[in-house]
């Protein structure tokens, strides 16, 4: 995700930390510690080792097996209650800077299927660089079957690599970074570029990789584009996968499955950093925004995402906050919607920023499609100064990934049980 803090991010703070945190990996410090108002109502708990190397993402399976992405390209299987995994592996590149096995999500028919999703920096080619597969994977934690279901150019450097991935309704829903190079003001402009999939939200079919009929530009013949170098915008046929644009680097996607909405956690450049309840064939402001600062960009056309082919007002965020204190990279998360949470505590928004490690929920609204006013709580502090994801499993139980250790959040007096909260991550009718 290259922002600037670490493998999620882009080259940190104004460049100097250089994108890095999951590119070293780290040994363990003290548990991540809960708020004191979290602390009344959850219990968390490490739930496999401490010295993991460089953890990306998580999934958790119907029967209670927590799968565990290294950014190496390692899959650890921990049975429910256990500290001893097997191990898979996926060949990927991840020598460089933020690339790696970067996302992962269960299909929602994994118990009859055994299809998992996998987001993947699969070479140095310039031209092929991300590869979305699916695998089959077995009760005995084996993969096989691989397809590839997009492959995907990154122009540019080897950072802003995106990573976000969730299903829904039989499509997987990418996001994808604007490969960096970037400053303050902002000057990449692949996020606008509709001839690219870089600095985008993809939607594909989880079947075949194909763009559903419905996808926004499936009928536009011509539209905003730029040559490989990003250089000046002029017009060309766009690639029909994209479903949103204009982003960072989404490195963290989610769909609620009560509606549909896509909440993006968009890493940020030098300024801010935001959530966004992404709109399809819509321009969510990057390069010429930047949350809710607008840039005022030489080279925006005029009416910014208006002078764009096609156009549309800009996106902007539904919560940003500035840099400051390390919080410099945004970890988008999902609403808690644990099926016995306490009230107070379901229909929050919860996510991070992998820079500080600190871990904030907020209020959403009554549509769930934006987020209350002034309502951001302290959830957690991270005991590494980092957080990578944030899962909810059909064990009724929040995870929270950390650089070299995944834990688990319940409620108190709570067990997280196997497949006890199906609802969580299910779709209206399934």
């Amino acid at each position: 995700m290259a922002s600037r803090s670490g493998f999620v991010l882009r080259y940190v703070f104004a460049g100097a930390l250089s994108a890095l945190g999951l590119v070293l990996g780290v040994s363990s410090a003290s548990a991540a510690t809960l708020s004191a108002d979290a602390a009344a109502a959850f219990e968390l708990k490490v739930v496999t080792p401490t010295n993991l190397a460089t953890t990306t993402d998580v999934a958790v399976l119907p029967d209670g097996r927590l799968v565990v992405l290294q950014k190496n390209g390692d899959i650890l299987t921990f049975p429910a209650g256990s500290l001893t995994s097997t191990k898979e592996h996926i060949d990927v590149e991840a020598n460089h800077d933020e690339r790696g096995l970067l996302g992962v999500v269960i299909d929602p028919n994994f118990a009859t299927n055994q299809y998992i999703y996998f987001y993947a920096s699969m070479g140095d080619d310039a031209n092929n660089r991300h590869n979305l597969l699916r695998y089959k994977f077995s009760a005995d934690s084996k993969l096989s079957d691989q397809k590839v279901l997009v492959s995907m150019g990154l122009m540019g450097p080897a950072n802003h690599n995106g990573g976000g991935i969730d299903i829904y309704q039989g499509n997987l829903y990418v996001g994808v970074g604007d490969t960096g190079a970037n400053s303050s003001p902002p000057t990449n402009r692949f996020g606008t570029c509709l001839n690219h999939l870089n600095g985008k939200v993809l939607r594909v079919s989880a079947a075949d990789g194909q763009p559903p009929a419905d996808n926004p530009l499936m009928n536009v013949a011509m539209a905003t584009s730029c040559d490989g170098t990003g250089s000046d915008f002029g017009m060309a046929a766009p690639q029909k996968a994209i479903w949103g644009w204009g982003f960072r680097n989404p490195f963290r996607v989610w769909v609620d499955k009560t509606n549909g909405k896509v909440w993006v956690g968009d890493v940020g450049e030098g300024t801010k950093e935001e959530i966004t309840v992404a709109q399809m064939g819509k321009h969510h402001g990057y390069p010429f925004r930047e949350g809710t600062k607008d840039w005022a960009q030489a080279f925006a056309p005029a009416g910014e995402c208006m002078g764009i082919s096609p156009a549309s007002e800009c996106i902007g965020p539904v919560f940003d906050y500035d840099h400051g204190d390390n919080n410099n990279c945004v970890i988008g998360g999902r609403i808690l919607d644990g099926c016995d949470w306490p009230a107070e505590w379901k229909n929050r928004y919860i996510f991070g920023d992998y820079g500080s490690g600190n871990m904030w929920t907020v209020d959403v609204n009554g549509t769930r499609d934006g987020i209350v006013a002034n309502s951001r709580k302290e959830f957690a502090t991270s005991g590494q100064n980092t957080v990578t994801s944030f899962r909810m499993g059909s064990d009724n139980a929040l995870y929270i990934v950390e650089k070299s250790r995944v834990s688990r959040v319940t409620v108190k007096g709570n067990a997280a049980t196997a497949n006890s909260c199906p609802a969580v991550n299910g779709e209206s009718g399934m």
